[in-house]
């Protein structure tokens, strides 16, 4: 990435040199961005963006929506307007529920954006007797039901959870300061690779983490995680 340039100069650099034709292409509010979705529209796929403070006037609209929407149907019936889910992540306790718009005037600031669909996601989680709720907002350029935005926004937060999270809690990536030429990159090639090699090995039962320290301690483990032997 160039010194001067930031996610929301790079994200259609990058649209361009994906095949996404057919695809729902998902990105946080900091994406939020005309000039992105119009390279979505130009790869001939769709999206579903979070809308935040940044754009005030379509978090506005977004927010009143809903708000008279509850207003109005205070009793959440399960159908297409409608979905909840329940489960548990990273030891907590979570409960997502989705309510949709679909009429959306075209004249609308969600309509500036070619949005079909308005969304509202709200989490409710709890963790060791505390609890936590958080309303998200989202615009949809194809139509999409209640339960295909908790599917589309479970699934964002997927790569998140199974690869960022573990590659920092297991490989304190976060905290690397190596900038110097190829460097950086040449350290995250290493941790993807060392991470698919440990998520292979089946014959420990432990997490990343451990999985670690045990290729450390232990040099037959090590060999047989890199394929070298078998035990």
């Amino acid at each position: 990435m160039n010194a001067k340039s930031n996610e929301i100069t790079t994200i259609p650099e990058l649209l361009k040199l994906l095949e996404l034709s057919g695809s729902l292409v998902t990105i946080d509010a900091m994406g939020c961005q005309k000039k992105i979705i119009t390279a979505i529209f130009k790869k001939d796929a769709d999206y579903p963006i979070a809308v935040q403070g940044n754009q005030k006037k379509l978090y506005g609209e977004l927010t009143r929506a809903f708000e008279q929407y509850w207003q109005d149907n205070p009793k959440d019936a399960p159908d297409q307007a409608f979905s909840e889910q329940k489960g548990q992540s990273h030891g907590r306790v979570e409960h997502r529920r989705c309510w949709v718009i679909n009429d959306i005037i075209a004249d609308s600031n969600a309509g500036d954006w070619k949005a079909k669909t308005m969304a509202a996601v709200q989490l409710d989680s709890q963790k060791k007797g505390k609890g936590n709720t958080l309303i998200r907002y989202f615009i949809s350029s194809r139509k999409l039901f209640a339960d295909e935005i908790l599917q589309a926004t479970r699934k964002h937060w997927l790569i998140e959870n199974q690869l960022h999270w573990v590659l920092d809690v297991a490989f304190d990536e976060d905290r690397c300061r190596a900038r110097e030429g190829f460097a950086a990159e040449n350290l995250a090639i290493a941790r993807q690779m060392t991470l698919n090699l440990l998520k292979l090995d089946t014959s420990v039962k432990a997490g990343i983490k451990n999985k670690r320290k045990n290729c450390g301690w232990c040099e037959n483990y090590m060999m047989k995680v890199l394929g070298l032997i078998n035990i």
